[in-house]
């Protein structure tokens, strides 16, 4: 809905939230074609894998009807240093969203206004510093990943102070370099990673100053004639999402299968495999007490007694050479005082075990290293199934799991 214009400066804003308004059509889209344009205009101009530009392709989608469903994930750019395309592939993304509107500057009463009274997509570059220090600013970020999230402000009406609630549930991209270190980790998890690698002299995309406006501009009649079309669709969402993921990561990710959904099965199965390989690519490296958690899980697993003693715990540990516990001390072996401070945080103590009538050693009882696999390890699964893969995007050697 068009905002009531009260100054000059809404009138601007107005105007720049404007200029990716798309021209009607009176035709239906060939899905299948707008999908492999959205993913080739992508790919024509930053280097990014096939699953990464249909995430993007899909993301930009979700600016036109994210009001449809309960969550909207961020977009998070992702590069490991400088020159990797990050901002070009920002801008890339600026002219395929709706209401695009870049914040440089912004200050954090001019952010949440901004939302609540506009409904943007805002696009935030240089997020690593940007979003250094400013926690509330993070705060709105993190608040308008659900409908609903409001901002709280007591405000002055000219007579009396009175309480103020700012929606500032939206689409949000940002981009920066390594972004796991700048930002915090619940803006993190709301977010789905876009990695970007630098280019190689074998590598070939276009400058973005290049691009034909036009190109852009049939796109987005495109995705509006879409979105507009499979509204009583998309507003049931869609609930069958990738067990493989966690809760969070489905739901980041289930807007964005409910509009693959709305392309048909072929481009559904590459986006849930795209979903997939994205969470994998991205998840950050396990904590040392999860992954020792992890292993004591694999060297347990044909364990039948009631209870095993540090010391035998510790042999499994260090004699297994594809982990790395007989070094983990500078060179030497994890000692028994390491192993109960990193299982203590789990719940699970060191007591007093019978093993037999004259052998009563310090150990663990087996039946609470089962609880906490249970509670904070992923199912062990077994090879990827057949029906996971899906055929290549544009006919290249298939990418694996994708």
């Amino acid at each position: 809905m068009k905002p009531k214009l009260k100054s000059k400066a809404s009138a601007m804003i107005f105007e720049m939230l404007s200029v990716n308004n798309p021209v009607p059509l009176d035709h239906e889209v060939d899905r299948g074609e707008l999908m492999r344009d959205l993913i080739g205009a992508i790919k024509t101009y930053v280097v990014i894998s096939d699953h990464a530009a249909l995430a993007v392709a899909l993301w930009a989608i979700n600016t036109w009807c994210y009001e449809q469903f309960a969550r909207c994930p961020l977009l998070l750019i992702n590069a490991p240093e400088r020159e990797c395309g990050k901002t070009q592939l920002l801008k890339v993304v600026e002219m395929l969203v709706h209401k695009p509107i870049e914040t440089a500057n912004i200050t954090l009463a001019a952010l949440f206004r901004l939302i609540n009274n506009y409904k943007p997509t805002l696009l935030i570059d240089e997020a690593d510093t940007f979003m250094q220090g400013k926690n509330e600013m993070a705060g709105v970020v993190n608040k308008g990943y659900e409908r609903g999230g409001v901002v709280l402000r007591v405000e002055s009406d000219g007579k009396e102070l009175v309480e103020c609630a700012y929606q500032v549930h939206g689409p949000k991209a940002m981009a920066g370099i390594m972004l796991e270190r700048h930002l915090q980790d619940a803006t993190m998890s709301r977010g789905i990673q876009i990695p970007l690698k630098r280019k190689t002299k074998d590598d070939s995309v276009k400058r973005l100053r290049s691009a034909d406006p036009m190109v852009f501009s049939n796109l987005r009649s495109r995705i509006k004639k879409l979105v507009d079309s499979e509204k009583a669709t998309l507003v049931k969402g869609w609930s069958e999402l990738p067990e493989s993921l966690s809760d969070r990561q489905q739901d980041n990710w289930e807007s964005l299968l409910a509009i693959a959904h709305c392309f048909g099965n072929e481009w559904y199965a590459k986006a849930h495999a795209a979903a997939v390989q994205n969470c994998i690519e991205t998840t950050p490296p396990k904590s040392s007490s999860n992954q020792l958690l992890e292993d004591i899980r694999e060297v347990l697993s044909d364990y039948e007694r009631q209870h095993i003693p540090s010391v035998e715990l510790l042999d499994k540990l260090t004699g297994n050479q594809d982990m790395d516990w007989c070094s983990y001390n500078h060179g030497q072996p994890i000692k028994a005082r390491q192993l109960a401070k990193f299982m203590s945080a789990y719940g699970i103590k060191t007591k007093t075990v019978r093993m037999r009538a004259d052998y009563t050693p310090k150990g663990y009882e087996v039946r609470e290293f089962e609880d906490a696999f249970a509670r904070y390890l992923t199912e062990r699964k077994d090879e990827p199934k057949p029906e996971n893969k899906a055929p290549p995007l544009f006919g290249k050697p298939p990418i694996p799991n994708f």
